[in-house]
């Protein structure tokens, strides 16, 4: 009997050590594959630090602005701010304009994702900061989207910082077409879509589509959040967080291999500053941050209301100290 019961024993002990092993390879596939989709990314490590400006009284500023600036910037370690700037073409040769610019923030205490467009047009204070090849162009007063065509993703994470009094010093940056294939390989996105927004889409041979919830497969999804003509920025801005929103919906209910198979296509179409031991830690969060609440902002709030020519350019001089407020009073909800 004491042998029987030794042989069960061993053979329970060969079993469990044969699953333990299995396991355990099964769990270093999974962090050499992840790994190795991270590495796909194209890394930029900013040579300086993106750090909060102690003193801004001494700018040349309208007085809006400066009554912005004397708001604290939001820190909390609970809070992660990360800028997506999207753009419809990527020349190596310059930074170009950001086409796109949404402050990702993932607050951690509240359990939410908040999303919040940025318009390009935004009247802003610069940093005299820019690469040296745009020095000549630099203008300590002008649009958002310039401080990107003057100093890159750097640059516009500064000017975003001192303007909008948040903390943020990560970025990723990404050709829109790069998401044609992730919204391919999860099915495609359901975008509720306007008569006009049907017949646009139709007159470029992509339909055929009708007002009302539509499913769009990359190619449709992509030319719908290009869409500019109908209407205004405000309303493609709205379009691409639309994109964006489905896009993560959708991403919430795929199985793992066609997440993995969606990473393999969006990764290699990715810039950031982000050091790889945080891009593992956020995949490794991946399956919290699914359940967290997932809502949307887009500034000004003033839209229209705040919009004047400045240097024969149509910019938004907006009120800093509303607008300020609100972005805070949403990233802590």
């Amino acid at each position: 009997m004491e042998e029987v019961l030794s042989m069960k024993r061993s053979k329970l002990a060969v079993v469990a050590g044969v699953l333990a092993g299995m396991i355990l390879a099964t769990a270093a596939f999974a962090f050499v594959y992840v790994y190795y989709l991270v590495g796909r990314l194209d890394y930029d490590i900013l040579k300086d630090p993106i750090n909060i400006e102690k003193d801004l009284s001494h700018l040349d500023v309208p007085d809006n602005m400066k009554e912005g600036m004397k708001i604290p910037v939001l820190q909390d370690k609970e809070i992660i701010n990360i800028l997506i700037i999207g753009s419809d073409s990527r020349d190596s040769a310059s930074h170009g304009r950001s086409d796109a610019m949404m402050l990702l923030t993932i607050n951690n205490k509240t359990k939410s994702l908040h999303l919040t467009s940025l318009m390009r047009a935004i009247y802003v204070s610069i940093p005299d900061d820019p690469d040296p090849a745009y020095k000549k162009n630099y203008s300590a007063n002008y649009m958002l989207n310039a401080a990107h065509t003057w100093g890159g993703p750097r640059l516009l994470l500064k000017t975003i910082q001192r303007n909008f009094r948040v903390e943020v010093n990560r970025y990723m940056a990404t050709d829109f077409s790069g998401f044609q294939k992730a919204i391919d390989t999860v099915g495609g996105v359901t975008i509720e879509l306007t008569a006009a927004e049907a017949r646009h889409l139709n007159g470029q041979g992509l339909g055929p589509f009708q007002a009302g919830s539509q499913l769009l497969n990359g190619k449709s999804a992509l030319a719908y959040s290009r869409i500019r003509k109908l209407d205004s920025d405000f309303k493609r801005m709205e379009r691409q967080r639309k994109v964006i929103l489905s896009l993560f919906n959708k991403m919430k209910s795929s199985n793992p291999a066609n997440l993995a198979v969606l990473a393999e296509a969006l990764l290699p179409n990715v810039k950031t500053n982000m050091p790889k031991s945080e891009i593992l830690g956020l995949v490794a969060n991946v399956g919290t941050y699914s359940s967290y609440s997932f809502d949307q902002l887009m500034l000004p709030l003033e839209t229209y209301k705040a919009m004047r020519t400045i240097r024969r350019m149509e910019m938004y001089d907006i009120d800093w100290a509303t607008n300020i407020k609100a972005l805070h009073a949403f990233m802590e909800s």
